[in-house]
């Protein structure tokens, strides 16, 4: 992608999508066990609200360029929760 990547997502969409659909240890639980996002939960500490860990995980996505691989599995493991937001993501 070209440019900065923070304006082709509504942020505030996927931080509500991450918010409705996982508890913090579920995100936590999904990031470790991904290949490509697992480095991630090293920026994680123990007491992150979920609040916390929806903004270091867009904040990571953006970074390295996952921000559509991170959204196809939230749409794989909460397809129901995804299909609600999915309209505002971009």
């Amino acid at each position: 992608m070209t440019g900065d990547d923070r304006f082709e997502y509504n942020l505030r969409a996927i931080r509500e999508l991450l918010l409705a659909a996982y508890s913090a240890e579920e995100l936590r639980a999904l990031v470790a066990y991904d290949e490509q996002l697992g480095p991630l939960r090293h920026e994680f500490s123990p007491s992150d609200a979920i609040i916390d860990m929806a903004g270091k995980t867009i904040d990571y996505c953006l970074r390295f360029l996952l921000m559509d691989y991170f959204l196809s599995l939230v749409e794989q493991e909460r397809p129901a929760q995804y299909a609600r937001f999915e309209g505002r993501l971009r």
